[in-house]
């Protein structure tokens, strides 16, 4: 097994001996031009556009995610994830600013009932790495805050009256950034509520920050099983020796992990990237659960491949990974999730059914006749 698909160019930094306090990781983000430049070495473009992003997107890296950046290829992925450029200014008229806009609102807005059975509940607006991509970089009056008891009590209260509600998806910004008796405290009052059946965390920290994957982390997340993680990944130079451990720790507990990869134009849109980083996390227990379009949010054109591409690269993907290691490509609307297919039923009739493969090969499948009683 790799251990870790690149070499660390900013080894010094690493001998620090607080480099493996993730609280450590969290102060001491890089938040900054003149942070940032002793690390890497920056091009005109990317000094600007962070000085730029000041009042308008926030910024800030954790010393970690920095340490993985190669300091002089302006087109390293983990850079061009997390280092705005100019085009991050450049709007367009179809890019929307709310996707969380669908579905009944409680508790301040922390708290979504987005689908009949599911609500997803946002206890903290912080992340430790604000990707370019993604719509919570944008600054907003909630920023930074954490989710209040009176908040609590309300979507609680709400949780109860609707029965419905089977899982609850805890999300934020970063969830867990919040310090361990919080989230505790959280995890067992949902999975005190009998309606709720399953919780889903959803994390960018494996990647950004694995330091935060410590031994009490993982045994609070067993003792609220069902609980399921999902982790974001998004390139196999995120598969570092540090996340293994983190993955491996959290398995040990019986943590159930899963994946979400947003495809990124010259990031990660190729079929052998993705491939490994399907593999990889495959390799070390992490189910790729969803392959996810770029949302069409502000400033993000620039990182949004074609949806024609990404079926031609969903479809190269499923001849080289097994079943449990291909994702499903998705892409998110105000209507929520929609999974994309080429189409493989190319015609149906009483008799058979004509069918496509991912080789584009025809086959033709009997169907079956159900006999009616008479």
């Amino acid at each position: 097994m790799n251990d870790a698909f690149i070499s660390r160019p900013s080894q010094p930094f690493l001998n620090l001996p607080q480099w493996n306090d993730w609280q450590w990781q969290v102060l001491n983000q890089i938040t900054g031009v003149q942070d940032l430049d002793r690390w890497i070495s920056l091009s005109v473009e990317e000094k600007r556009a962070i000085q730029f992003s000041s009042g308008r997107f926030h910024f800030a890296l954790t010393p970690y995610w920095v340490s993985l950046m190669d300091p002089e290829d302006f087109l390293c992925p983990i850079r061009r994830q997390s280092v705005p450029l100019d085009e991050e200014f450049r709007m367009q008229q179809y890019e929307v600013t709310d996707f969380m806009s669908n579905g009944i609102k409680a508790a301040n807005g922390r708290l979504l009932h987005s689908s009949a059975d599911r609500a997803v509940l946002s206890v903290h607006s912080q992340c430790a790495v604000y990707c370019r991509f993604c719509p919570q970089r944008k600054m907003t009056e909630a920023a930074g805050s954490s989710l209040t008891d009176a908040e609590w009590r309300e979507a609680c209260s709400y949780l109860e009256k609707h029965p419905q509600i089977r899982e609850v998806v805890i999300s934020g910004g970063e969830p867990l950034l919040l310090n361990d008796d919080f989230l505790q405290r959280i995890l067992t009052g949902l999975r005190s509520i009998p309606s709720v059946r399953t919780l889903r965390v959803e994390t960018r920290v494996v990647s950004v920050l694995p330091q935060r994957i410590t031994p009490n982390l993982a045994k609070i997340l067993r003792d609220a099983q069902p609980a399921y993680l999902v982790l974001h990944v998004n390139h196999p130079r995120e598969i570092t020796r540090e996340f293994g451990e983190a993955c491996r720790l959290l398995s040990e507990h019986e943590v159930p992990l899963a994946s979400e990869t947003v495809l990124l134009r010259e990031i990660n849109d190729k079929t052998a990237v993705l491939s490994e980083l399907f593999y990889s996390l495959y390799e070390r227990k992490v189910r790729p659960y969803r392959l996810r379009q770029s949302l069409p949010s502000q400033g993000t054109d620039h990182f949004r491949a074609s949806i024609t591409s990404g079926l031609r690269l969903a479809e190269s993907l499923r001849a080289l990974l097994p079943g449990l290691a291909l994702p499903e490509y998705v892409v998110e609307t105000l209507g929520g999730k929609i999974p994309l297919r080429t189409e493989s039923v190319l015609s149906r009739t009483r008799k058979r059914v004509i069918l496509r493969n991912h080789e584009g090969k025809v086959f033709v499948y009997p169907e079956k006749i159900f006999q009616v009683p008479s």
